[in-house]
């Protein structure tokens, strides 16, 4: 390839940081940026919060309606999704361990992913021979 197309070590170091989970600053603003617990707890709060209000006013109460029960459903609905947020940080923390682990068993399957100049088209794609039902004689 063209040295013009080549990018940098640093520049594809800088690139492989900013898009794996956990890489990044944590921003209160930016949700992308928080942990998965974090995510489901306030994915899980917002949820019961907002149907906690619809219910209410669907059936005509006011705000303080059987709040005490209602707030102890909010906990426990914002812990079992902070739960299911540590789960799911768990699986993917374990997912690549185990991909990290056979890539240095079975390093000779993994070569052509060192060639990060990439490889051109003809290199990748597979050929293609179009057949079409008008052309019936192969020669």
């Amino acid at each position: 390839m063209a040295d013009s197309t080549r990018v940098s070590e640093k520049e594809i170091e800088r690139r492989e940081t900013f898009i794996r989970a956990g890489h990044r600053a944590r921003h209160l603003a930016d949700p992308f940026t928080w942990s998965y617990p974090l995510k489901g707890a306030s994915a899980m709060l917002g949820i019961s919060l907002a149907s906690v209000y619809l219910q209410n006013r669907w059936n005509k109460k006011p705000y303080y309606y059987a709040i005490v029960p209602r707030l102890l459903l909010i906990g426990a609905a914002t812990a079992a999704g902070y739960a299911a947020g540590a789960l799911r940080e768990r699986h993917y923390q374990t997912r690549d361990a185990v991909i990290e682990h056979y890539m240095k068993l079975h390093p000779e399957d993994f070569d052509h992913f060192n060639d990060r100049s990439g490889r051109s088209f003809s290199q990748v794609l597979l050929p293609w021979y179009p057949r079409r039902t008008q052309y019936t004689r192969y020669d």
